[in-house]
């Protein structure tokens, strides 16, 4: 399981990269502490089922034979349709041995990944990322120096993005 208070490794096992991305995936929005134990048990669940330590390739195979959305309302995977997506596109588009080597416009071509969550799990897990995470304290912090016209929440459009990114 993720432990949400101690999110940075770069030296994490490539089922354990795939385990976080999904874990940056459902705690978009929700308290860490909450959404860690619900992935953790739809895993053990998956793992149960499909014998596989590989959370993509559990989540190929309950997609598959058709139980996936079942088993993320059984574990409270929501909102639903957005994580439901969130994982099919990540078994699908991204490559799952080699997640390190992914980029900012590889991740966000996932449904449920925009700027915050892919810079997000980049910091968090390959050590020469250096691009700044904005969130509402950062952006907060910009305000209470000086600076003009901050968001108070995470710029979704990318040049505004890196805008407040660059003033960091």
């Amino acid at each position: 399981m993720i432990d949400p208070k101690k999110v940075t490794n770069y030296k994490r096992t490539k089922s354990e990269l795939q385990e976080f991305l999904l874990f940056c995936i459902c705690v978009a929005g929700k308290k860490s502490t909450i959404e860690a134990p619900k992935l953790d048990r739809f895993l053990n669940s998956l793992k149960k089922r499909f014998k596989s330590e590989e959370p993509f390739v559990l989540i190929e195979s309950a997609k598959e034979d058709g139980s996936l959305w079942d088993e993320m309302q059984e574990h409270r995977i929501a909102p639903y349709g957005q994580r439901y997506n969130s994982f099919v596109d990540v078994i699908s588009k991204l490559d799952a041995y080699n997640l390190e080597e992914s980029t900012l416009d590889q991740l966000q071509s996932i449904r449920g990944i925009s700027t915050k969550t892919s810079r997000f799990f980049l910091t968090h897990s390959v050590e020469k990322f250096d691009d700044p995470v904005l969130d509402t304290h950062i952006l907060r912090f910009l305000t209470d120096f000086g600076y003009k016209d901050v968001p108070k929440s995470t710029p979704q459009n990318p040049k505004v993005y890196e805008r407040f990114s660059k003033l960091f």
